[in-house]
């Protein structure tokens, strides 16, 4: 399958030929002219590979970079730009940017660099970007959203956290002392009660309403994520 590359075009007076040279690559590009649109793109679409945003001489800022990054912490993001000063080039890497190239571009040179930022993302990094299916559980890694049988379930920060390293476990016991070193990261003192607590927030967003419960205590031994 294709990458798929959003390409943010600024008014740039080279998009065209730099569009056409990714397309005979065989890469999928969307062109979009806005933030707004960009942004939007993001939200609704969870297979993008990679952003490049190609400045025309008439912009000088990259403010959209931050809500890309907060929205989807995954893909690179690659700047092309005629400001050469060295504060706007940190300011770019600084708001999230991975890859940043001077106009004017040399197309061979970069599909040379797309191809290397793309070699760089290890098989195991795509595979913790890949949604977790178990029964009728479904995490997706990329937004963060966990849903069971096609419901949303609304989880907060480290519900979330706790609900995925028991999915990364899925059948195995997992005892209280590697929940909070993982999850934690020992904020709280060995022997604190904070890991049942949050396995009761969780059974009553997980399993509260459905006849086959997927969490499961072993007691005095720990908790297993599990489908009957």
């Amino acid at each position: 399958m294709a990458n798929i590359i959003l390409y943010v075009n600024y008014e740039s007076e080279t998009a065209l030929t730099t569009i056409e040279a990714l397309r005979i690559e065989q890469y999928e590009v969307v062109e979009v002219e806005h933030d707004q649109e960009a942004l939007s793109f993001i939200e609704n679409n969870e297979t993008i590979n990679m952003v490049i945003l190609d400045y025309g001489k008439s912009r000088d800022e990259y403010s959209v970079i931050r809500p890309m990054r907060a929205r989807i912490k995954f893909f690179p993001i690659m700047v092309l730009s005629h400001m050469e000063l060295d504060e706007n080039v940190v300011n770019a890497f600084r708001l999230g940017a991975n890859e940043y190239i001077n106009k004017p571009v040399v197309n061979d040179i970069l599909l040379l660099r797309i191809l290397n930022i793309f070699n760089l993302l290890s098989i195991k990094q795509l595979e913790n970007y890949l949604p977790i299916q178990i029964g009728e559980l479904h995490i997706d890694l990329r937004s963060r959203q966990v849903m069971r049988n096609l419901q949303a379930v609304v989880l907060t920060p480290k519900e979330y956290d706790l609900m995925l390293y028991l999915a990364r476990h899925v059948n195995q016991v997992c005892s209280r002392d590697q929940i909070l070193k993982e999850v934690w990261k020992y904020e709280y003192a060995m022997g604190t009660n904070v890991v049942d607590v949050y396995i009761r927030y969780l059974r009553l967003k997980i399993d509260k309403g459905h006849r086959d419960k997927m969490i499961h205590t072993l007691r005095g031994v720990g908790y297993i994520l599990r489908v009957n």
